[in-house]
């Protein structure tokens, strides 16, 4: 679980505020305990309350559209703020000046996603269902975003990254398995 994930979803808002201030782009990255569309058909993931606790207020970044060329914000500058509520983990940007092309354009709907990138450090598996199901329990994020295109994953990278993780997992499936197989056979000899 040492690599970066990119996960997405729907619902950004511009929220004005009393004259003479600046506008601020506020959403949610992720929602508790909703379940993503499968990912690549090899499972579905979810969060659990309080999963970023431990990194929330780490050096974390908000970029238009994962692009660190544009900054929108960042926590530890005051311009973005973090908080884990009941909900989810909720973001609030003050954008720069320069962004208020992309304020107008989740003002008229044009942009509506939002996107984080994490790495997970302690998740479960559940394979009861039909599809397996990922709950990541901690994770140490990176970055939120506001994006044009949110998806489940969203990118050739993303995919790698999937992939990878439900290998690992099924790896450790493999090796938990054999080990037990092992131990019964030991047993049986005595």
């Amino acid at each position: 679980m040492n690599e970066k994930e990119k996960r997405s979803l729907t619902n950004i808002e511009v929220r004005a505020e009393p004259e003479g201030e600046k506008k601020r782009i506020v959403g949610y990255a992720v929602k508790w305990g909703q379940r993503s569309v499968p990912i690549w058909g090899m499972f579905a993931e979810q969060f659990e309350r309080g999963a970023f606790a431990e990194s929330i207020n780490d050096d974390i970044y908000a970029a238009w559209n994962h692009n660190p060329s544009e900054i929108l914000g960042r926590n530890t500058a005051g311009t973005l703020k973090l908080q884990e509520d009941e909900v989810g983990l909720r973001y609030e940007i003050t954008p720069p000046s320069w962004a208020d092309k992309y304020v107008e354009s989740i003002e008229r709907g044009d942009v509506r996603g939002s996107s984080f990138i994490f790495r997970a450090e302690v998740d479960e598996w559940d394979e009861t269902e039909e599809m397996a199901v990922r709950t990541v329990k901690k994770a140490k994020l990176f970055e939120v975003s506001p994006v044009t295109t949110p998806a489940y994953p969203t990118s050739e990278t993303g995919i790698r990254s999937a992939e990878a993780v439900f290998n690992e997992f099924k790896q450790k499936k493999v090796n938990t398995d054999n080990s037990f197989e092992k131990e019964l056979e030991l047993m049986e000899m005595f």
